[in-house]
């Protein structure tokens, strides 16, 4: 279906909804509603904000559906009670702060990017770091970024554990794994498998204290390694994942990623890595085709690929079997063994 130009200028104004949310969430001001309905005034004086500029954020949120207005009071809606007040379990607060302090700065040279063919980490931080380098020498950028990518990961998670057997493995490790999200609900449902998570030594703390936090501590043990340097633990685990990182980097730093993995696997191992594969027409999804520009602008040629180009670059690396599975949520499974 044809868009018409009102549905082209809404895309096009689309940064006015996300600069309304993201400000909101740093006023905190769905914090100041969590206890009920209150008037402009009273949401204005508790956030210590003016009552003219903040009753326009106010308004704001309530023509996007975030707030509800009654009468002179506002409140929230459920959607905001579920995922914008800080106490809530789904809390988006990280994913707002991520937006503001890296994904918003490196869009907004994105015509540069694809005029150049390169990321945009120097226009927009002054850093010719790497993108991980950048996000990691603040802590608080660390927990932000693990953070969101466990609420994203959640309903990749329960398709996994839906359409993946792990009964017939005796060792896992999860290499990247976020807050430790996956490996949890595995060792929930397979209390014989063996645990372990692989992860930077810089967030290797952060996974330590999430996984301490909700009893798993010495159900799951914690490695320090780069699965860049194949500095990652050899011949212990027949089954690796790695979720979400490929797409991260060039294809040539992608096989040098999956020679190291199948350098770590035993004999008749296995390797799975999931990702938000392109179309095979390259015709979308629309989510990773944004995301693949995302890549661009933020890392040294990290790129999203059809089934395909991943399957084939298994193939290249050792994988025999290279196959790509189809489970529920946003996620497919690609999946090579170890002769």
């Amino acid at each position: 279906m044809e868009m018409n130009k009102e549905q082209i200028v809404d895309l096009m104004m689309g940064f006015f909804k996300t600069k309304t949310i993201t400000s909101a969430l740093e006023l905190k001001i769905f914090d100041a509603l969590e206890q009920g309905p209150a008037t402009a005034q009273a949401i204005c004086g508790h956030r210590n904000i003016p009552l003219q500029s903040g009753k326009r954020l106010l308004i704001a949120l309530t023509a996007i559906g975030l707030l509800a207005k009654e009468e002179d009071h506002f409140r929230l809606t459920q959607a905001a009670r579920d995922y914008m007040v800080s106490g809530s379990a789904q809390w988006l607060g990280w994913l707002g702060r991520h937006i503001d302090t890296f994904l918003y700065p490196l869009w907004s040279h994105t015509a540069q990017g694809v005029r150049e063919d390169k990321d945009q980490r120097r226009a927009a931080f002054g850093d010719d770091r790497s993108w991980f380098s950048i996000l990691y020498q603040n802590p608080q950028d660390v927990v932000d970024f693990q953070e969101f990518l466990g609420i994203f990961a959640q309903p990749f998670i329960e398709g996994m554990l839906e359409g993946f057997d792990f009964s017939g493995y005796r060792k896992f490790m999860d290499i990247g794994s976020g807050i430790g999200t996956l490996p949890m609900a595995v060792a929930a449902r397979y209390p014989q498998l063996g645990l372990s998570i692989c992860e930077l030594p810089q967030a290797t703390s952060f996974v330590r204290d999430k996984i301490a936090g909700n009893g798993y501590a010495e159900r799951i043990k914690i490695v320090a390694g780069d699965v860049i340097s194949g500095t990652i633990p050899k011949g212990e685990h027949d089954l690796i994942h790695l979720g979400w990182m490929l797409h991260d980097y060039a294809p040539d730093i992608q096989m040098q990623i999956l020679r190291h993995i199948h350098e770590a696997l035993p004999a008749g191992g296995t390797f799975i890595a999931s990702e938000t594969p392109l179309a095979d027409d390259e015709s979308g999804p629309l989510f990773t085709s944004l995301l693949s520009i995302n890549m661009l602008v933020s890392t040294d040629g990290g790129i999203e690929s059809t089934c395909a180009q991943y399957l084939q670059r298994f193939t290249e690396a050792g994988f025999v079997n290279a196959r790509a599975q189809a489970i529920p949520g946003p996620r497919t499974l690609f999946i090579g063994e170890k002769r």
